[in-house]
């Protein structure tokens, strides 16, 4: 086999022939190999790096549905208070109505007795 390199216009012929060997063909396969085999540990950290990331993610997330459920319950407990003092205040807002009724009614009488006094 006779390899021709051409350069500026000069033909140059290689002047020995190499073929090479079976350990050197199986020597660059595993060179190869051993080349992917380091891509696959360093994609393999990645992805370790990436699960312990998505780690912290989960707990994060359920911290965070810890303190969604509790300021719920909170917020439950809130509005059970809220919906009490609106009753008790309802209440008291009536009775007033009704005191400042009697007083206004019993202003008039008083008004009328005088007059007719």
């Amino acid at each position: 086999m006779h390899v021709t390199i051409f350069r500026m216009k000069k033909v140059m012929k290689k002047s020995s022939e190499y073929e090479p060997t079976i350990a050197d063909v199986l020597g660059a396969v595993q060179l190869g190999f051993s080349k992917v085999d380091d891509r696959f540990d360093k994609v393999d950290d990645r992805f370790s790096k990436v699960d312990i990331r998505f780690d912290k993610i989960e707990g994060s997330l359920d911290d965070l549905g810890y303190r969604v459920t509790a300021l719920e319950k909170r917020t439950g407990s809130l509005e059970n208070a809220v919906e009490d003092m609106k009753e008790t205040l309802d209440g008291v807002a009536r009775a007033v109505d009704k005191d400042t009724l009697v007083v206004l009614d019993h202003g008039r009488r008083i008004r009328r007795l005088e007059k007719a006094h």
